[in-house]
């Protein structure tokens, strides 16, 4: 079987809250624009309103014209404390989507079947790529329970399929790049995974050996457990 991966992965910034007057990290994502290629949008980080995610999406789209827009909005906590219920995830969701407001959505794989089918659906007919994202803030699954993961959210033509897990030694990290490699391997995916904190930092660098085709970045101060910053990202992607 040839070897999918060496592909150099793409880098998405995290932001949100962009027109607060305080932050500094538009300035400062304009500045590193060259060291990244999409900008994830996360709705969880400061809770608003519809309309006024409709504001800092189109405040970004305006901002960053040449740059993929990707919106996230996290169903859990770093605790797994559900953060709003289901219905309104579902509605915030289909709101994005229908007004166009993304290039590419994230969408919980845990979510109730009927919200899945109906999301996707709706991205289908808005031209939406959708990634579908599943994260264990507590552990790292068994290899066979990521590798169904996977295999679920490719079941689901996911264009982008995530899986990040908080590992707890060596194996968890290299257990996770198993089942990454494994599963770009036996599919046509584009696959990623994040082992967070800093004992998964190898999974953001080393990641498009696996065949992990994104990893994520900051500016201003890391959203997630182990990120890197996205100048210094890009630079040590080259390594790999």
């Amino acid at each position: 079987m040839s070897d999918k991966g060496l592909a150099i992965p793409k880098i998405i910034v995290t932001l949100s809250d962009v027109q607060n007057e305080n932050n500094t990290h538009v300035k400062e994502a304009e500045d590193n624009r060259a060291f990244f290629d999409i900008i994830e949008y996360r709705g969880d980080l400061k809770v608003m309103d519809n309309e006024s995610y409709k504001e800092e999406l189109l405040y970004l789209r305006n901002k960053f014209p040449n740059k993929k827009l990707l919106f996230t909005y996290r169903m859990f906590d770093d605790r797994d404390r559900a953060m709003i219920e289901a219905a309104n995830y579902y509605e915030i969701i289909k709101y994005i989507i229908t007004n166009d407001l993304c290039d590419i959505v994230d969408i919980d794989l845990m979510i109730y079947e009927q919200y899945m089918d109906e999301l996707l659906s709706l991205a289908r007919q808005h031209q939406i790529e959708v990634l579908i994202s599943h994260h264990e803030y507590q552990y790292t699954p068994r290899i066979k329970d990521m590798l169904a993961m996977y295999k679920k959210m490719i079941s689901l033509n996911a264009d982008y399929c995530k899986l990040a897990v908080m590992p707890h030694d060596g194996k968890d990290v290299l257990n996770l790049m198993d089942a990454v490699y494994e599963t770009k391997q036996a599919y046509e995916a584009n696959v990623i995974g994040i082992a967070m904190g800093d004992m998964g930092k190898i999974t953001r660098l080393a990641c498009g050996v696996f065949g992990s085709s994104m990893t994520f970045g900051y500016v201003g101060e890391p959203v997630a457990p182990g990120q890197i910053h996205v100048k210094d990202l890009h630079h040590q992607l080259a390594l790999y």
